[in-house]
């Protein structure tokens, strides 16, 4: 067998005579030179240039090769304009609106990636610690989960030719859906801190018992208008003409509608939710009784100058059960109306 091989090997070596004969005649053949003569018109002299047989082929070749490539280029181009004609025949405007849509998708899934960083910012303002909320899966987890699922439901539907596979924007799709069924927990933990603040601050006394007063006196310390004397203050004294509306500054209970000669005159006490009340001193008509259940920013009262005052205000108190009398203007100045 190796003597064979080196047989044949010896036939078609360069060494052998005759097939070194016909190289050199081909290499003598191809260095031989072409005159090339050019006789323009007028009275231009003519030239002439000589080219080898090897460098013919060469730009022979050449021409042949990129001719070869743009009739390859036109013909893939045309077979993909044909197909796309051909889809937009099948589907009509259905190929359209599967354009559009693709489109929209990709809008949707910014918008949605945008929004997500929202969430999780708000989540991190309001100090969210749910443990739960902490169990959201990988991006790699959803993408994968995700394309699972739809080659399952690839290789079960029987419409689909076998080997073939949804479109990309069905991947993209239900991608974006598995996103969204696992941040729900998200957007449910900051609804649900969200909501629970809004409705402490709907039942907190946060609105203002006048709409238009003169604060004659603070909470604390003061020098007593009737006797001179310092005293510890507990509410605050807000003046204004008597009759002038007061309202519940938080929704709540009446538990007290009464007189005192020497303190607060006609005065009303409202219990509210979160271990709140409020009392309204000085009243000149009062509009609710013991029992009734308010609402806030329900008229109840006017101001007047019952008990020991010396001219028309409001004795606006906040109390709480815990931690006892507090100062109103820190709960009025919240800005929650």
């Amino acid at each position: 067998m190796k003597k064979k091989i080196k047989e044949i090997t010896s036939v078609f070596s360069q060494d052998n005579p005759k097939i070194k004969k016909q190289i050199d005649k081909v290499k003598e053949k191809g260095h031989q030179r072409m005159t090339i003569l050019v006789i323009p018109h007028g009275y231009d002299s003519s030239f002439h240039f000589q080219i080898s047989h090897f460098t013919i082929l060469f730009f022979l070749g050449l021409t042949l090769g990129l001719l070869s490539l743009a009739i390859f280029g036109i013909v893939r181009s045309n077979n993909t304009q044909s197909q796309i004609n051909q889809l937009s025949k099948i589907y009509g405007t259905y190929f359209d609106t599967y354009i559009t849509h693709a489109t929209q998708l990709e809008e949707m899934k910014e918008e949605y990636s945008k929004l997500n960083e929202n969430m999780l910012e708000l989540f991190t303002l309001i100090d969210g610690n749910d443990d739960e909320l902490l169990k959201i899966p990988a991006e790699d987890w959803i993408e994968t989960s995700a394309i699972e699922s739809l080659q399952k439901e690839e290789k079960e539907d029987k419409q689909l030719d076998v080997g073939r596979k949804y479109l990309s924007e069905i991947y993209e799709l239900r991608q974006l859906k598995h996103r969204m069924d696992n941040y729900q927990r998200l957007v449910e933990a900051n609804f649900q801190f969200l909501y629970q603040r809004s409705d402490i601050l709907s039942r907190s006394p946060l609105f203002n018992p006048m709409y238009s007063y003169n604060l004659t006196s603070p909470f604390g310390m003061r020098k007593s208008p009737t006797t001179g004397y310092w005293e510890y203050h507990d509410g605050l004294d807000m003046a204004n003409a008597t009759g002038t509306p007061i309202y519940a500054s938080a929704p709540g209970r009446v538990v007290r509608v009464t007189y005192s000669n020497v303190g607060y005159g006609h005065h009303i006490i409202i219990q509210h939710d979160f271990g709140f009340s409020t009392l309204y001193g000085h009243c000149s008509r009062i509009f609710v009784r013991s029992g009734q259940e308010v609402k806030a920013g329900e008229q109840i009262a006017e101001v007047g100058a019952t008990g020991n005052v010396t001219g028309p205000h409001l004795h606006y108190e906040i109390f709480i059960s815990e931690e006892g009398k507090t100062d109103p203007e820190q709960y009025m100045q919240a800005g929650v109306y």
